[in-house]
């Protein structure tokens, strides 16, 4: 396993009513009754299901629907017994507002009673919105989807057979269109000029941009240089080749302060660089706007303002690395599934996971040497990415996996989709570190999302999500083995970063997900959400009586949502 080598981060209910006595119109005493009481939270429904017997170490996943919402755990031996129950939706259909519903996960000994209810609000936890740059990219990718459903739109072709490459020189002169907005709802036009041009990368820089502390002709170097030797071999190689709609051989990287222009108050995130497919369109209503060329936009060095800090040269450069990786996947994605298939784009979700782990590839092959101001360049490359999924394991339930359409684009939901699209790499990839026989294979594709990852693994989402969503938990777990590789990863000792005394400013909470804990009595009311859920331990002195646990809609036991497609993961622990 690999740890990072130091991070770097830039009520109760209500008291019972009383009868009211109320005054009528015509002067008559009137008493309203008081509601009838809710409901037993019983778990009698459970006497009928054997209970599960499992070694330590030995996992199942439940279908709800099959069992009236119950698992049953079997009275404890001598030595007692902890199992991690995790309530689950596998839902992985993508629509507006995100499938989700409400649930009720129940606890109690044979022939007793659940605790009673208590419920989540959004106020306690809840989704935190996320900045501008992620909202900002997000909407890239909407509006990639919306251009591939006007008529008459087509992705420019390959170049024709024998075509001349014409690359660029440097001191050529061209005009870009660039985002003008965070919608990029309009556009601008940039004068720039070739600093550098290498095997793979033709940077332009700006002919307009701010003078206080300003790129470096060594600077267009280092970052030319990097993208040639080292990030664009390894998008390469993990995802397959980017178009050539241009004919030139190369990415252009346009360096501008229209990337800064987009987030003039940085207090909600700074837009760094971005890809738009758009540039890859030659027909339709918006290819006026389209640069028709292999095209990355990023900022430029930029003086403090009243809602910025200043972005230095050495700051942009560094920063830039990592987003480049990034948005090549973004790139070679469009070319694979729309230019060379004819398909769509990827599902949001995914997209943005496979990008998450385009920097993780970057940070494990780059070497160190070649990261200063970062201890490691795992550090440089990974860093969000740890700090993305420690954030999401605060609280997994309150995030989805499955981003919905109106996302903001969470940073929660991004170490969601990143953890999970690792833990499949884990679990199915020949090469369980960099996957480099399956990370092809999900972008040479039209098949999306989770019908991608489910003809990538053979397996089905119902039993992925719950399978992940116990790793979490119990991966490296101080004296817990697995009987199954499905509960653990093997590329990363993540509980031993968050629990390190030496990132402990960085992760003043130590191991985030901290499930509540029962011996029998417990009830929570919550939500699930796509792709996502929620963890309960069971823990049972020695010779302690057997646990019946339920997951059902509410109080009445109705049956969950069939959309949410729930799931229950059990697991022996000891």
């Amino acid at each position: 396993m690999l740890s990072t080598g130091g991070l770097n981060r830039c009520p109760l209910p209500a008291a019972a009513a009383v009868a009211t006595l109320l005054i009528g119109c015509g002067g008559e005493n009137v008493v309203t009754p008081p509601p009838p009481p809710p409901p037993p939270s019983t778990l009698a429904a459970c006497a009928n299901f054997t209970p599960l017997t499992l070694a330590v170490g030995q996992h199942q996943v439940v279908d709800p629907a099959q069992s009236q919402g119950c698992v049953r755990v079997p009275a404890a031996g001598g030595q007692g017994a902890e199992y991690l129950v995790v309530a689950a939706s596998t839902a992985s259909l993508v629509t507006s507002s995100g499938v989700s519903g409400p649930f009720l996960l129940r606890a109690g000994n044979p022939g007793g009673t659940a605790s009673p209810s208590f419920a989540r609000t959004e106020a306690q936890g809840g989704e935190r919105p996320g900045g501008a740059a992620e909202a900002f990219h997000l909407r890239l990718r909407a509006l990639e989807q919306e251009l591939l459903r006007e008529p008459g739109v087509k992705a420019a072709p390959a170049p024709a057979p024998g075509v001349l490459a014409v690359p660029p020189v440097v001191g050529e002169v061209r005009t870009f269109k660039a985002c003008g907005n965070l919608t990029c709802s309009s556009f601008v036009d940039v004068a720039a000029t070739a600093r550098f041009v290498g095997t793979k990368a033709a940077v332009f820089a700006d002919n307009t941009v701010p003078t206080a502390d300003t790129l470096l002709e060594v600077d267009y170097q280092e970052l030319g240089q990097t993208f040639d030797n080292r990030l664009y071999p390894i998008d390469q190689a993990a995802f397959g080749s980017e178009s050539d709609i241009d004919t030139n051989q190369r990415i252009i990287i346009l360096m501008t302060d229209a990337v800064n222009a987009l987030t003039p108050n940085c207090t909600g995130g700074r837009v760094v660089g971005y890809f738009f497919g758009l540039d890859l369109i030659t027909t339709g209503s918006q290819a006026v706007n389209s640069n028709k060329a292999e095209i990355f936009f990023t900022l430029v060095p930029a003086p403090a303002t009243a809602n910025c800090s200043a972005y230095s040269r050495n700051t942009a450069v560094r920063s830039l690395k990592a987003t480049l990786v990034h948005e090549l996947q973004h790139m070679i994605s469009w070319n694979q599934r729309v230019i060379v298939r004819g398909g769509n784009s990827e599902e949001t979700w995914l997209n943005e996971a496979l990008s998450h782990f385009a920097e993780e590839l970057a940070g494990r092959q780059i070497p160190d040497v070649e990261c200063p101001g970062f201890s490691s360049c795992r550090s440089q490359y990974v860093s969000g990415n740890i700090f993305n999924s420690y954030d999401y394991l605060s609280d997994p339930e309150s995030h989805f996996l499955i981003y919905p359409e109106s996302s903001t684009g969470t940073l929660e939901e991004r170490g969601a989709s990143w953890s999970f699209l690792r833990w499949v790499v884990d679990q199915f990839a020949a090469d369980s570190i960099l996957g480099s026989d399956m990370t092809p294979a999900l972008l040479q594709t039209t098949s999306r999302g989770a019908n991608n990852i489910v003809a990538r693994t053979g397996s089905p989402m119902t039993q992925l999500v719950p399978e992940w969503l116990m790793a979490l938990y119990l991966d490296d777990r101080p004296g817990f083995t697995p009987a199954s590789a499905r509960l653990r990863l093997k590329s990363w000792g993540l509980r031993g970063v968050w629990t390190n005394p030496a990132d402990q400013q960085q992760f003043p909470g130590g191991f985030p997900l901290k499930p509540d804990s029962t011996g029998g009595a417990y009830s929570r009311a919550g939500t699930l959400r796509g792709g996502s859920g929620r963890h309960l331990r069971l823990i049972q002195a020695a010779n302690g009586p057997g646990i019946d646990v339920q997951l059902v809609r509410d109080a009445t036991g109705a049956a969950l949502d069939a959309a949410l497609a729930a799931r229950i993961g059990v697991v022996r622990v000891r």
